[in-house]
């Protein structure tokens, strides 16, 4: 019986890339969990509507100021979306193994990071791609 709730939520792995700091020249992979919100597609919709319009200005003024404005707002924009969808985490720890709890003050400290949001964004996409789930993942 499938069960139609309005703000399905799952928790869902987050894999993040970076320089492995033991080989030169080499990537490690980490991994974590967050528990995500699926979006509404209406809100979905919006939300890509809003990305573009910003896309659109700096296409507009491609000046350095107009472009270091619309990057600011970018950022802006994609934190907000982050905290939108990102509900808590599980499975991060800190420099001397200690666990961190998901809180506003410890994500945000997260999401400065780029490869922090890549991976994030590369996990709730994966969370909403209907083909991978018809393939099997």
């Amino acid at each position: 019986m499938f069960k139609l709730v309005q703000n399905l939520t799952v928790w869902w792995p987050v894999k993040v890339i970076e320089p492995d700091p033991e080989k030169p020249g080499s990537f490690v992979e980490h991994s974590f969990e967050v528990e995500l919100e699926i979006l509404d597609r209406d809100y979905s919709k919006n939300r890509d509507a809003m990305r573009v319009e910003l896309l659109k200005a700096a296409e507009a003024d491609p000046s350095e100021e107009n472009l270091k404005r619309v990057q600011g707002e970018l950022d802006a924009f994609d934190t907000a979306s982050f905290t939108r969808v990102v509900k808590n985490w599980r499975g991060v720890i800190g420099e001397k193994d200690e666990v961190i709890p998901f809180s506003n003050e410890s994500f945000a400290a997260a999401l400065k990071l780029e490869r922090i949001r890549v991976a994030l964004n590369r996990a709730y996409q994966d969370a909403i791609d209907q083909d991978k789930a018809r393939l099997g993942n």
